[in-house]
C-alpha cells in the first residue's frame, strides 16, 4: 500500500507528523522566516522559492522528499501567480520599462510544470528518496555553476 502522513500536532510553534513509521518535526517560526527571506530573494530575481526551500527542508530538517515535494511545488505555484499578477498591475506605473509578464510563455511553462508535477507525483514512489535528493542537488548545482562561471 501507499505510505500515509499522519499529523500529530499542528500549531504556530511546530508541526509534528509521522511518515513510514518515523516522526518528523517542523519548527514553524524558523520555516516562516526562511520562506520570507526566500520570498524577498525570489521576488527580486524572479525565481521560484521551492527550489531553495526544498533542499533546506530535506537537508537541514531531515524531512522526507516524498512529504515536501508537493508542498514546495504548491508554494512555488502560488507565489508565481501572485508575482505575475503584481508585475502586471505594476506595469502601468512604469510604461518605459518591460514589466508586464509574458503571459503566453508563462502559461506554456506552467502547463509543462503541471505535467511534470503530475508525472513526478505518480513516479516518485518508484524512485528511492536518495536518488531524488541527488537529482535535486544536481538540478540545482549545474545551473548555479553556469551562473557563477558566467558571472566572472
Amino acid at each position: 500500500g501507499t505510505a500515509k502522513v499522519a499529523v500529530r500536532t499542528a500549531n504556530l510553534r511546530r508541526i509534528v507528523y509521522t511518515f513510514k513509521g518515523k516522526e518528523h518535526r517542523v519548527p514553524v517560526p524558523a520555516v516562516a522566516v526562511l520562506c520570507s527571506l526566500v520570498g524577498v530573494v525570489g521576488g527580486a530575481y524572479g525565481i521560484g522559492g521551492g527550489a531553495i526551500i526544498a533542499p533546506f527542508l530535506v537537508g537541514t530538517l531531515g524531512l522526507p522528499v516524498y512529504t515536501t515535494a508537493g508542498a514546495t511545488l504548491a508554494g512555488t505555484f502560488a507565489t508565481s501567480v501572485a508575482a505575475a499578477l503584481f508585475y502586471h498591475a505594476l506595469a502601468p506605473c512604469y510604461p518605459h520599462l518591460a514589466v508586464t509578464p509574458d503571459w503566453r510563455l508563462g502559461i506554456m511553462l506552467g502547463l509543462g510544470g503541471a505535467a511534470g508535477m503530475y508525472l513526478g507525483a505518480r513516479l516518485q514512489r518508484f524512485v528511492p528518496a536518495r536518488a531524488i535528493a541527488w537529482g535535486l542537488a544536481l538540478a540545482l548545482a549545474v545551473p548555479a555553476a553556469r551562473y557563477i562561471i558566467g558571472f566572472f
